[in-house]
């Protein structure tokens, strides 16, 4: 009766086991080749519901630290095209279709032209992501720009960066001890009223600036870093006539043939992905003991990788805007760059926010240069932080 017992135990105990988590876990199981990736984020086999609540499992993190109620945190698949469909709306409204990206530069004009230094110096990255907070805001929601100033958006844009920090490395109760949300909520409130249609405003301002505010930061910095004034030039030219024709313009400059405004955003996502890793929970579309046993904890899609393959050219680390001339396209069509995901889930806004960040970034570059300023260039290109260097200096009288 012992021996049987002590076999029947260790069994028992291995079928807990198996039922309550994987017993050969690989915590993250990461893909670098596109194929890979587009199987990942874009499976046939897969219900709209359960890809939901794939990419909603990763992102619990931004309930507790945002409250996000989003489709980015959600499985429901009403809520998702009922967030899709108002996200549309309000991206038609912002100049996405019928070249109505006037709008976009005047509030860009007019943020840029309110917050470039009356001190001697402003830090860069701190100078970018107030500027791009309040073209969102503006954009978006109708924001009245003289509502808006600059240390409560330094404080907002900080708090922002740092909870999203916190938030891959602190639990929940660790983040609801940290009150900054509530205060951050607080300047929210005075600069977006309408409860009704806005019922919680950072589902759609969280993913539209904390992505964009990078892209036009990194934009700028490659425009600033170029050994000639090529691409001030081309930016400059772009944010007189924001439209989508210029947006695409291979036009000549004094130095010969010149990338188009979208060539050089194009290379930025390329390089600087926004996203570098999109995390996906596996869902299977049939649950079974050998999946539960060998599944691992997340699949992560390592954009930042298949950027850097050579399907994009010669030399693909180095920024190179002019690999995006048609004359470079290989006879098998460009490769796809997954800068906002792909498949049925990809960014709503994936059409939007390129020509959205070229705006902001030409009108940036332009009101620097009327206004007399200087960019100081750091040693390296920074992401969410790593902008040590950087710095706009109000330029002598």
């Amino acid at each position: 009766m012992l021996s049987w017992f002590a076999f029947v135990l260790p069994l028992v105990l291995l079928l807990a086991l198996w039922a309550s988590k994987p017993l050969f876990v690989r915590r993250t199981r990461t893909y670098k080749h596109a194929a890979q990736i587009r199987t990942l984020l874009n499976p046939p086999d897969l219900s709209l519901r359960s890809l939901l609540l794939a990419r909603a499992q990763p992102n619990q993190r931004l309930v507790h630290a945002f409250g996000l109620t989003s489709t980015f945190v959600s499985a429901d698949t009403k809520l998702h095209r009922a967030f899709t469909t108002r996200a549309k709306v309000l991206l038609a409204g912002a100049g996405e279709k019928n070249d109505r990206w006037w709008g976009v530069a005047s509030s860009a004009e007019v943020a840029v032209h309110h917050f470039l230094p009356v001190q001697q110096t402003t830090d860069f990255s701190t100078f970018i992501q107030c500027v791009t907070f309040s073209v969102v805001l503006s954009t978006l929601f109708d924001t009245d720009l003289d509502t808006l100033h600059y240390d409560d958006l330094v404080y907002v844009t900080n708090v922002i960066n740092q909870r999203w920090k916190d938030s891959k490395i602190k639990d929940a109760a660790a983040m609801r001890q940290d009150d900054s949300l509530r205060k951050m909520m607080a300047y929210i409130d005075e600069w977006i009223v309408d409860r009704h249609q806005h019922p919680n405003p950072l589902n759609f301002i969280l993913p539209a600036y904390e992505t964009m505010w990078r892209v036009v930061a990194v934009t700028v910095a490659y425009i600033y870093r170029c050994c000639d004034n090529t691409l001030q030039d081309v930016a400059i030219t772009f944010g007189r006539n924001p439209t989508e024709a210029q947006f695409q313009a291979f036009d000549f400059g004094h130095n010969g043939l010149q990338p188009s405004m979208q060539a050089i955003v194009l290379e930025v996502l390329r390089l600087h992905p926004p996203t570098r890793h999109i995390a996906r929970a596996p869902v299977a579309s049939g649950s079974s003991w050998w999946h539960t046993l060998v599944a691992p904890a997340v699949e992560r899609a390592d954009i930042e990788a298949v950027h850097l393959s050579d399907v994009y050219g010669e030399n693909p680390s180095a920024f190179e805007p002019m690999r995006f001339h048609p004359s470079r396209v290989p006879v098998g069509g460009r490769a796809e760059l997954y800068a906002f995901g792909y498949g049925r889930l990809r960014c709503v806004a994936a059409a939007w926010a390129p020509m959205a960040a070229a705006v902001i970034a030409a009108k940036v570059v332009a009101q620097i240069k009327d206004a007399g300023c200087v960019v100081t260039v750091g040693d390296k290109i920074g992401g969410r932080s790593g902008w040590d260097g950087w710095a706009i200096e109000k330029g002598t009288e």
